[in-house]
């Protein structure tokens, strides 16, 4: 008798070594549902569950319990995955792996009724178009509505993730509507991949409960509903580069300059595609000294400035750029115009570079910068600099620097610490004791 009753102990045991339930089958729309799975045994492996019914898990957490019972040890795990059903659903069967073993778990039902209060305080909209472009900008649209006498806690709204980039456009617009406040968001949607793209927007909402403790004391929580609106949004791919509409122009604040006087030249691209794809635009000019800062790009502007210096005349060489023309449906060129530059004292004409240089998009080419090196002076400056430091006791005050120091510098940029010290000037970083020590000498 106690040997069938053992056998029938262990089959029970076998029989429920896995199993699954839900904290609630009946749900509100916005509310979550906590799914759970158990198992005991020695090695367990969970299923990978990233959304349930196409409802991504938005938390997991897991627990442990070890027991010892005459002497026989037993470990039960608990994984527990929470999402927000948007309709109702059936949980399916999962599969875990105990002690090498396969053991399956039921499927649970779930049925989802309408909120009808949270329909009526608040709403969420999403708009886009339905097809779109890889590398080119898609326009999203979203508008959350509440009713201006609703009052809610908190509000945070969670964008999805995927084979695009987003960038938002502005800044969000509040107005009112009937008697709704309407907050409006914008953003570029551009597609790196071709393919259909889930695009689903979550707003969790939470709204202040109160509730009594073990110890009979109010506690101030927290209770969440989460509005969610989704649009598949089909990419194609059509071209292998840039693609909009653009113009590029190239423009200098002076044309003649003294030796050594820097000419301040922007680069400025204008259009309606992606932009930032552009990185950072170098220009290569043989034996010219070349400063340059990040470019500045805006919604549908991209623009760079360079410091450019040289003791001889040159040519800034034309910039070209391709792209696939949205509105002429083929692939165009455009450049800029090579601008001569007249270094005054100088009888040989300007060297005119005849080889356009490209703006690759998702390319940063390093500028190759060439420097006539005065090696004589480079070897008196490091000499009198030993000689000045070792003589000179250096004063405890504050260094003091003179005016427009950038442009005095600039004809000595020939010298290493110089130039150096240029950079340093050039994007706006604090000069070193030793720095400001080393220049005065060249100001007595």
């Amino acid at each position: 008798m106690n040997g069938k009753i053992l056998i029938l102990f262990l089959l029970v045991i076998n029989l429920f070594a896995v199993t699954a339930k839900v904290d609630k089958q009946n749900v509100i729309e916005g509310d979550n549902v906590a799914f759970s799975i158990t198992a005991s045994g020695g090695n367990i492996v969970f299923p990978s569950i990233q959304n349930i019914d196409g409802d991504d898990i938005e938390a997991r957490s897991s627990s442990q319990n070890i027991s010892i019972i005459n002497g026989n040890y037993q470990r039960t795990l608990t994984k527990t995955y929470v999402f927000t059903p948007t309709h109702s659903l059936v949980i399916p069967s999962y599969a875990v792996i105990v002690d090498g073993k396969k053991e399956y778990t039921k499927p649970i039902e779930i049925k989802v009724v309408k909120d009808k209060k949270i329909d009526k305080d608040f709403k969420l909209e999403l708009s886009a178009k339905k097809n779109a472009i890889v590398g080119y900008p898609s326009i999203v649209t979203i508008k959350f509505y509440q009713k201006t006498n609703v009052k809610v806690g908190s509000i945070a709204l969670e964008m999805p993730r995927g084979n695009f980039k987003l960038i938002q456009i502005g800044k969000e617009k509040d107005y009112f509507k009937g008697v709704y406040q309407v907050a409006k968001i914008k953003y570029k949607l551009i597609p790196l991949k071709e393919g259909v793209i889930d695009f689903k927007v979550k707003l969790k909402l939470g709204f202040p409960k109160q509730s009594l403790d073990s110890f009979g004391f109010i506690v101030t929580g927290m209770r969440y509903k989460t509005i969610q609106k989704e649009i598949k949004i089909t990419a194609k791919k059509i071209y292998d580069g840039l693609i909009g509409d653009f113009n590029i122009s190239m423009k200098v604040d002076k044309t003649k300059v003294n030796a050594n006087q820097p000419v301040n030249a922007t680069l400025t691209i204008q259009g309606n595609g992606d932009l930032n794809s552009l990185g950072d635009i170098k220009i290569n000019i043989p034996n010219v000294t070349i400063y340059d800062n990040k470019p500045k790009i805006t919604q549908n502007e991209y623009k760079k400035t360079y410091v450019i210096v040289s003791d001889s005349n040159y040519t800034i060489p034309p910039l070209s750029l391709s792209f696939y023309s949205i509105k002429n449906k083929k692939v165009k060129n455009i450049s800029t115009k090579s601008i001569n530059i007249i270094v005054k004292g100088q009888k040989t004409s300007p060297v005119v570079v005849n080889n356009t240089q490209k703006c690759v998009p998702e390319t940063i080419t390093k500028t190759k910068i060439e420097y006539k090196e005065n090696y004589i002076w480079i070897i008196l400056s490091f000499i009198i600099g030993l000689i000045i430091g070792y003589f000179i006791k250096l004063p405890k005050k504050e260094i003091a620097l003179p005016k427009n120091l950038y442009n005095k510098l600039l004809p000595y940029a020939d010298n290493p610490k110089i130039k150096e010290i240029l950079n340093k000037l050039y994007n706006k970083e604090k000069l070193s004791k030793e720095d400001k020590e080393y220049i005065k000498h060249f100001f007595k």
